[in-house]
């Protein structure tokens, strides 16, 4: 494989599996397009490894690990942020999406499970789990200032209610 993974990178996910194979790289952000849309114009890259594995009840399976900073723009400041990725994800491999979901949830296995192929997009599997990675709104971890002004509301006039008692009483003099 080529230094940085390219978008006609493919893999068989059962032979990965089956093989133990180990594929470590880097791909470029901004070559992924779904991400390229959510963060800063950059040249930053993510470093992946992606371990094949069989797992003890033989499913096939990969370990998928990543480090990237990401960057994305504060949703607080509008200031450029970095976000970091370091994850460590491990899948399962289905035949079919009725096998998948035929796999029974268990909120104490952190195993993702996808439709295994023999030809599986690398750079669109390692985008995908990126997406999933990062926040729904992101902020910096400190608290910052917004250079934008919230807008300033005049607090309403209250009218004191024995102002109209007092006109009222001014009529009945005259």
């Amino acid at each position: 494989m080529s230094e940085y993974l390219k978008s006609t990178d493919y893999v068989n996910a059962y032979d990965l599996a089956r093989d133990r194979r180990v594929i470590s790289g880097k791909v470029r952000l901004t070559d992924m397009p779904r991400l390229r849309e959510e963060i800063c114009p950059t040249d930053a890259e993510c470093v992946f490894e992606i371990k094949g594995m069989t797992a003890k009840k033989g499913w096939p399976g990969a370990v998928m690990t990543l480090a990237a900073k990401v960057p994305l723009i504060c949703n607080h400041c509008g200031k450029p942020m970095e976000f970091p990725i370091e994850s460590d994800v491990l899948f399962r491999f289905a035949r079919d999406e009725k096998e998948a979901d035929s796999i029974p949830i268990d909120d104490e296995d952190d195993t993702e499970v996808v439709v295994g192929s023999e030809k599986l997009n690398l750079m669109e599997w390692i985008e995908e789990e990126i997406l999933l990675s990062l926040p729904y709104v992101p902020v910096h971890d400190y608290a910052c200032k917004s250079d934008i002004e919230a807008p300033k509301q005049e607090e309403p006039k209250k009218e004191n209610p024995f102002a109209k008692l007092k006109d009222l009483q001014g009529l009945r003099k005259n």
